[in-house]
Parts: C-alpha cells; sequence; structure tokens
C-alpha cells in the first residue's frame, strides 16, 4: 500500500469535545495522533466524509484550549465495541493555537527521542 501521508504524525492522548455543525450536537472524544494539517479522533459518533466539526482540544500541560474548526476525511468503525476512528482536516486554527499545538507536539517527539 502506498502512503500518502504529507506529513508525520505524532502519538498523543488528548482529551477533545467534537461540536458537530450538521445536528448541533456535541460528542467527546479522544485524540489519538496529530500531524501538521489534522489529527485521528476515537469517538463513539458515526461522521460522514465531509462533515464539519469544531475541535477543542485539551493539551496536557496548558490550561487553555486550542481549538481547530475541521473536516471528516475518513471514518472506520465501529471498532471494538462502539468507537469509530476518525480522520479529519484542520481547515482553519488560530496561528497562536497552531503554534502550541506544534509546541506539544515537539516536546512529544523530544521526550520520544529522549526514550531511544
Amino acid at each position: 500500500m502506498t502512503e500518502r501521508r504529507r506529513f508525520l504524525r505524532f502519538e498523543t492522548a488528548m482529551n477533545a469535545l467534537c461540536d458537530i455543525m450538521s445536528d448541533k450536537s456535541k460528542a467527546s472524544c479522544k485524540v489519538k495522533n496529530l500531524s501538521k494539517e489534522g489529527a485521528l479522533i476515537i469517538s463513539d459518533k458515526k461522521l460522514k466524509e465531509g462533515a464539519e466539526i469544531n475541535l477543542t482540544m485539551d493539551v496536557p500541560g496548558d490550561n487553555v484550549p486550542i481549538f481547530a474548526s475541521c473536516e471528516v476525511a475518513w471514518q472506520k468503525g465501529p471498532v471494538g465495541t462502539s468507537t469509530y476512528e476518525t480522520g479529519v482536516r484542520f481547515k482553519s486554527i488560530d496561528s497562536s493555537d497552531k503554534g502550541r499545538l506544534l509546541e506539544y507536539i515537539y516536546m512529544q517527539w523530544l521526550k520520544l527521542l529522549d526514550k531511544k
């Protein structure tokens, strides 16, 4: 299988909240990994490709959440009991939030390097 990703993905475990625009509902989720342009989230909510969501991410060690407007790129599931793996593309994220997110990713990468 050919790798289609343009950016590295970094494993993480962040709590987040999905605000689903189409039905004005909210669902808690976990961010499993991050890249410069998107994220893999785990939730119990079935979403359609192209659906717009607002993602509020709780970065460990930071008391201010990061907000991103996203589009669902794909979804697999249910995985396990009743959860779905969902790939989202960042459509809009404030530059300071993006900087904080990239700083968090960088710090996780440094911790990974220290373990080797």
